[in-house]
C-alpha cells in the first residue's frame, strides 16, 4: 500500500484571477473597456487598479472623465513605461510585481505589443543577437535560439497571468496585406484581415480573449456599450464567437463568476491540452524536429513521460525551446 496519506475533504469553489486579452486597432476604447473591467474585478475601488502604460501616458486622459459604460474614471494607480528603459518583459514584470506589492487586486497591461516588437522587446533581442554574433548573422534563425531571446519569450508567456492579481493586457492589431489581381488580371492590394502585434504562441496562455467590434461611447448621457466578438474564452459565461455589449451588468457577472464559480486547477488543465495540442501540432507540421523534442524531453527529466501527461511548466519551456 502507498505510504502517501490519503484524504477526502468537502468540494469547495475557488476563486479565480482573471488571465484576459483584448484585442483590436488603435482608437477602439481597449484601454478604456480595460479601465472599467479592471475597476469592477478590484471591487470597484479605483486605488486598488494599476495600469501600466506604454502608449505615451495616454491613460491619464481618462482620469475624471465619463466612461462609455456610465461609470466616471476614477484616479487610478499609474505607471509610465517608455523607450528610455524600454519594453523587455521583465519590465513588465517589475512593474506587475511592485503594483502587487502596493496592494493591486487587479493590473492593466496596455499593451504588451510593445513587449514584442518595440524597443527591449523579443525581436529587437534578436536583432541585437544577430549584431553581436557571426554565427547569428550567418544564420539569422539561430538567434531566435540565444539564451537571452528565450528567457524573454517565456517572460513574455508570464505576463497574461499571477496567481495574486486579475491581470488584463490589451494588444494591438494590424491589417495585413498582400498583392493579388482582379478580374482583369491587373495588381490590388488585398486585406488578409487583422493580426495581433504579438508573438503567435501567447495565444495558449489567456483565460479570456475579446476583439474589439465596436468602441463604446459617451455623448452628452448618451451611452452606446462596447461591443466584443470573443475570440477564446475557458469562462462558462462567455461563449467563443458570441458577440457581447459589455454593460456594468456582464462585467458584475464576471467578477462573481472568478470570485466563486471557477475552479483555477479546471483553468489550468484546460491550459495545459491547449499546449498539449500545440507541440502536437508542431510536430505533425515539422517532422523533422521529432528528434529534437524527444531530446528536450530528456534534458526535462520526462523521457519516459506520455505528450498527454506532461505537466504544464514543462510543456511550455519546451515548446518555446522546440519552436525557437
Amino acid at each position: 500500500m502507498s505510504n502517501i496519506p490519503l484524504n477526502f475533504k468537502p468540494a469547495k469553489r475557488e476563486s479565480c484571477k482573471a488571465a484576459i486579452v483584448i484585442q483590436g486597432l488603435s482608437g477602439w476604447g481597449k484601454t478604456g473597456l480595460a479601465l472599467i473591467m479592471a475597476y469592477t474585478l478590484a471591487n470597484k475601488d479605483w486605488t486598488k487598479t494599476f495600469l501600466i502604460d506604454t502608449e505615451s501616458r495616454s491613460a491619464l486622459l481618462a482620469e475624471g472623465i465619463p466612461s462609455n459604460l456610465d461609470i466616471p474614471f476614477g484616479e487610478f494607480l499609474h505607471g509610465d513605461m517608455s523607450s528610455d528603459i524600454g519594453y523587455a518583459p521583465a519590465n513588465y514584470l517589475a512593474y506587475r510585481k511592485l503594483a502587487v506589492a502596493q496592494g493591486a487586486l487587479a493590473v492593466i497591461q496596455d499593451s504588451i505589443s510593445h513587449a514584442w516588437n518595440y524597443k527591449g522587446g523579443v525581436l529587437d533581442l534578436v536583432t541585437q543577437a544577430k549584431a553581436g554574433s557571426a554565427r547569428y548573422a550567418k544564420d539569422s534563425y539561430a538567434a531566435w535560439g540565444d539564451e537571452t531571446v528565450v528567457v524573454a519569450k517565456n517572460q513574455l508567456l508570464e505576463l497574461i497571468r499571477d496567481s495574486k492579481t486579475h491581470v488584463i493586457s490589451t494588444v494591438r492589431l494590424k491589417e495585413r496585406f498582400e498583392y493579388g489581381t482582379d478580374a482583369d488580371g491587373k495588381s490590388k492590394l488585398v486585406s488578409l484581415g487583422d493580426t495581433q502585434i504579438q508573438q503567435a504562441d501567447l495565444k495558449y496562455e489567456p483565460d479570456l480573449v475579446l476583439h474589439m467590434v465596436r468602441p463604446g461611447e459617451n455623448r452628452d448621457g448618451v451611452i452606446v456599450h462596447p461591443r466584443v466578438l470573443v475570440i477564446k474564452s475557458r469562462y462558462a459565461i462567455f461563449q467563443k464567437d458570441a458577440e457581447y455589449d459589455i454593460t456594468p451588468t456582464i462585467l458584475e457577472q464576471l467578477r462573481v463568476y472568478l470570485a466563486e464559480g471557477v475552479d483555477p486547477a479546471l483553468l489550468l488543465e484546460q491550459q495545459r491540452l491547449e499546449w498539449i495540442e500545440a507541440v502536437t501540432v508542431y510536430l505533425d507540421e515539422h517532422p523533422a524536429a521529432r528528434p529534437i523534442w524527444t531530446v528536450l524531453k530528456a534534458d526535462m527529466g520526462h523521457s519516459e513521460t506520455k505528450l498527454g501527461d506532461l505537466p504544464l511548466t514543462m510543456l511550455k519551456a519546451a515548446y518555446i525551446k522546440l519552436t525557437s
